[in-house]
């Protein structure tokens, strides 16, 4: 009897504990999804709605006109085009770059053992601090306000990062793995060659 009953007090502590854990896990979701359902709700309802008492929790007319607006008479969806278009290259671009520099100080100590720290270092001044005279030399050399001017900021910008990063990889990777990469890569070159080459070198 006193087993039983041991066992049942612990059945009931168990299940206070998995219903007061399952109670603040469904509070903190409803703190996280809130706001965001509220921005959501916001953005299709009509201006009318906004300041409504008691609050409109669901528009009774969803509208699209200020996404509409925010796209097309502000011009958004050309912001958008743009940022893809800088975002893309500024990305290609600082992880070639910083590859191959990665690669130059992890492998042949290009440079000494502090110049990727000082590579990294770059990172630590404020974008701040240069805001003003990248504006001068841009508007000087005519790249103020083009996506090649913003690719070139962007770039080195990211670059220090880009470098860090694949320097502790190449760091990190055994070197008796690249010939056999190497190879790797060589041989996947060759099988994608068209077949009337291989066959007339034959």
């Amino acid at each position: 009897m006193a087993a039983y009953s041991g066992g049942w007090r612990s059945g009931r502590r168990n299940l206070g504990s998995g219903a007061a854990r399952f109670l603040v896990i469904g509070l903190f979701v409803i703190f996280v999804l809130a706001p965001l359902y509220w921005v959501v709700i916001t953005s299709i309802k009509p201006s009318s709605d906004y300041l409504t008492v008691p609050p409109v929790w669901f528009p009774a007319q969803p509208t699209i006109v200020h996404y509409t607006a925010a796209l097309f008479s502000y011009r958004g969806l050309q912001g958008l085009l743009n940022s893809l278009i800088v975002a893309s290259a500024s990305t290609v671009l600082s992880a070639a770059m910083g590859t191959m520099m990665a690669y130059s100080l992890a492998r042949f100590n290009t440079g000494g053992q502090h110049l990727a720290f000082w590579v990294l270092s770059q990172r630590f001044l404020p974008p701040v601090a240069i805001v003003l005279p990248l504006f001068l030399l841009f508007r000087s050399w005519g790249l103020y306000d083009t996506h090649f001017g913003l690719i070139v900021a962007y770039t080195f910008m990211t670059l220090p990062l880009s470098v860090w990063m694949m320097y502790a990889y190449f760091r990190q990777l055994p070197k008796s793995l690249e010939p056999q990469q190497v190879a790797s890569v060589a041989a996947c070159v060759e099988d994608k060659r068209p077949r009337e080459h291989r066959f007339s070198r034959g």
